[in-house]
């Protein structure tokens, strides 16, 4: 019998959802748990283990809302799905700022019912992982609690880069979202806190798109306004994912208000103008400037010129004065710096895309699919590094190396081999042919970038 992945405990006063909800879901391997009111789950609750909640809003007697608080209060590691009438949007974002992780509106799509509860567990599953984590390292010195958050933030980047590799519309949109908060940061003058917190702020600023449907996002049509709901809760959610396990509260608010507007008009805002963090008001001005400069499903890319006057226009109304001018102050090459070109050669396509998704914002990516074709690129194209897989047809890596290294037109070129064979002696033997590094498949996104930043310096 298939392992469980989890248990859910649906709550909902009517038995036809109940039976509806448990079928289907049970179905997906999930133990399902049904409860027609707040006593008779909070009985279950205490009686048993439960991972996540499907909680109807509308119920005689304590609402969900009501009941939201006390799973919150009582279990905070149970993760809560609110369903909703499309009419109750706004009591579902304010569920979500009470602790709920998504909503799913009635009358139920049974796949997107699936997939919020699919994307619960797990985000529960990982949450549990990080705590546990991270209580085992209480009494760390202070350096090596920096190192883990690094590494957590590290992880959520890569997430995030996973994310934008499955949709060409956005892929890159972080880094270049970050890049530009970036050079606004060091126009503005910036501390190397808030730089630092302003990088990863605006590199995860859109983490919490986990949480919402990629056939919404990429709907070509005029979204509904539960569609719209849908989609902006994406702050709400990102910061409520980061702010338990990272603890640095500029971080969270970038990603939070991020959507903010500066007059206080933006979609279910609560504060306006200098109390929105500042490194919030950065962010929102090249976040706007990368999707309008961006191709999406529902609208081809704009002209750049038109973008800054669409961003001049906003200014006192959706944009900070300060972030907004200071960007609008910006060349060109501050806003997207010349990127360096990356060789990649690896005879398996799945790695060039994954070695692609990863770099691709940073660096530009050319690839070769075998020996001969690295060797012909790296002359002709004369790349600033090589990515180099040691087994390919043809001519193999280690060959394609060895007349790089040999030609003085591309003998400077750094040499970084990967392979899934970690034995010293083809590390020695690459050494000896002239390779610079030797990494280890299968690496993480952050150990290639920490590779590739090495030899070419990204501020990335």
């Amino acid at each position: 019998m298939p392992e469980r992945k989890g248990t859910i405990l649906i709550v909902d006063d009517e038995v036809s959802i109940q039976m509806l909800l448990s079928k289907m879901l049970s179905g997906k391997e999930y133990h399902c748990q049904v409860a027609g009111n707040a006593g008779q789950a909070l009985s279950i609750l205490a009686a048993e283990p439960v991972d996540l909640v499907l909680l109807d809003i509308k119920m005689p007697g304590k609402s969900g809302i009501e009941l939201l608080s006390e799973i919150k209060e009582q279990y905070p590691n149970v993760v809560v799905v609110m369903a909703t009438s499309v009419t109750d949007i706004n009591t579902a974002i304010d569920a979500i700022r009470r602790g709920a992780y998504d909503y799913v509106a009635k009358p139920f799509n049974l796949d997107i019912v699936a997939s919020s509860v699919g994307r619960g567990i797990e985000k529960r599953r990982l949450e549990l992982k990080l705590r546990d984590y991270q209580q085992n390292l209480e009494g760390k010195v202070a350096e090596q609690a920096k190192e883990i958050r690094s590494r957590f933030l590290g992880a959520m980047q890569s997430m995030v880069f996973a994310l934008e590799a499955n949709d060409s519309y956005t892929a890159g949109h972080s880094r270049r979202v970050s890049e530009a908060a970036m050079a606004i940061g060091k126009r503005l003058a910036l501390s190397d806190d808030e730089m630092e917190d302003l990088r990863w702020g605006s590199l995860l600023h859109d983490i919490g798109k986990i949480a919402v449907s990629q056939s919404i996002v990429n709907k070509p049509g005029k979204l509904t306004d539960y569609e719209y709901g849908h989609i902006m809760a994406h702050a709400v959610v990102g910061a409520s994912i980061i702010q338990p396990v990272v603890r640095n509260k500029r971080i969270a608010d970038i990603i939070e208000h991020h959507h903010a507007y500066y007059d206080g008009n933006g979609f279910h805002q609560k504060i306006k103008g200098e109390d929105i963090p500042l490194l919030a008001r950065i962010v929102a001005v090249s976040d706007a400037y990368d999707a309008m400069t961006s191709t999406r499903s529902y609208r081809a890319a704009l002209p750049r010129e038109r973008a800054l006057a669409e961003i001049r226009k906003g200014i006192g109304r959706q944009f900070d004065p300060l972030a907004g001018n200071a960007f609008l102050g910006m060349s060109v090459a501050e806003i997207v710096p010349e990127k360096k070109e990356i060789l990649v050669a690896d005879d398996e396509p799945s790695m060039r895309l994954l070695v692609k998704s990863i770099l691709s914002g940073s660096y530009t990516v050319i690839e070769a699919a075998d020996g001969q074709e690295a060797v012909e690129a790296a002359m002709y194209q004369q790349p600033a590094l090589i990515l180099m897989d040691i087994l390919m047809p043809r001519k193999d890596g280690l060959q394609a190396c060895y007349e790089i290294k040999a030609n003085l037109a591309t003998k400077e070129i750094p040499v970084v081999m990967l392979t899934a064979v970690d034995q010293e002696l083809n590390k020695k033997l690459c050494a000896e042919l002239g390779a610079d590094q030797y990494l280890t498949k299968p690496f993480s996104p952050q150990e290639l970038l920490d590779t590739v930043n090495q030899f070419l310096k990204s501020p990335q």
